[in-house]
């Protein structure tokens, strides 16, 4: 009768804990995960707009509003988002804090650690970021100009000087180009421009078009040129990228977003 007692006990306190253990294993199989999510591209309404990630929200409150999305301004989002239950991760969502009206909303990739998302939002309507498919023999490049001042077609070519014997290398990118539409173009670096040291002491340069020094921006050198070594240009032996790119006039030099995402490359 004691060991029967005994035995009574024994399995009523391994009954006990048999929720704890399972809680335990819940625990591990739910284990925290993470995923950078990234947003490129531009606000160009007159109101903020607010990320959220499923239930977790990037307003004033977070990182003293630093992921608040300007309005009339480059779009530079970048955050870890770390969650337990698959469920957690389901969509990315742009909302007008004062309207509650959603701008955007897109689910996050089923699997892996990163995902990017562009979105560009001009003259009261979204602007598409359709680039081509990538190729094995060769690079596309990829540009989006945005310009209220002038509908004036410009040039856009890559250009430094040797600082010892002051020769000039030009490179043009293309010519005669529009405003306010996509433009692609193949690319494969020039010797002159095909690697990083050559591109660090390069500009990319705007140029009313037949023109090499009448700058297309507000008549201004500042606003018509951009470092190259910052924008992910293709060196000598890279082929099968395609980099499509936001540019505009900030308030005091010319901007631009790189609307994608190669983070070996970086």
């Amino acid at each position: 009768m004691k060991k029967l007692i005994q035995y009574i006990k024994t399995a009523g306190i391994l009954t006990l804990f048999i929720p704890i253990f399972a809680a335990c294993n819940k625990e591990e199989l739910e284990a925290e995960k993470a995923i950078q999510v990234i947003i490129n591209g531009y606000n160009g309404s007159a109101n903020e707009l607010e990320v959220s990630i499923d239930t977790t929200r990037y307003d004033k409150s977070v990182a003293n509003g630093n992921f608040i999305l300007k309005p009339a301004a480059m779009i530079g989002f970048n955050a870890v988002y770390t969650y337990r239950s698959p469920a957690l991760r389901s969509k990315v969502t742009l909302t007008d804090p004062a309207t509650g009206e959603v701008f955007f909303s897109k689910p996050l990739p089923a699997t892996g650690t990163k995902a990017n998302f562009n979105y560009i939002y001009l003259d009261g309507k979204v602007v598409e970021v359709n680039p081509p498919a990538a190729t094995d023999t060769i690079n596309k490049l990829g540009f989006y100009i945005h310009y209220a001042d002038s509908d004036a077609p410009f040039d856009i070519f890559l250009y430094r000087i040797d600082n010892t014997t002051g020769q000039e290398y030009r490179a043009y990118l293309a010519k005669h180009v529009k405003r306010g539409t996509w433009i692609y173009i193949d690319y494969i670096p020039s010797a002159d421009f095909d690697s990083k040291q050559a591109l660090s002491n390069a500009k990319i340069c705007f140029t009313k078009a037949g023109t090499t020094d009448q700058w297309a921006f507000q008549d201004n050198e500042t606003m018509s040129k951009l470092e190259p070594s910052g924008m992910g240009f293709p060196v000598a032996g890279e082929k099968g990228l395609v980099l499509p790119y936001f540019i505009t006039p900030g308030s005091w030099q010319l901007e631009h977003s790189r609307l994608f995402f190669y983070p070996d490359r970086f």
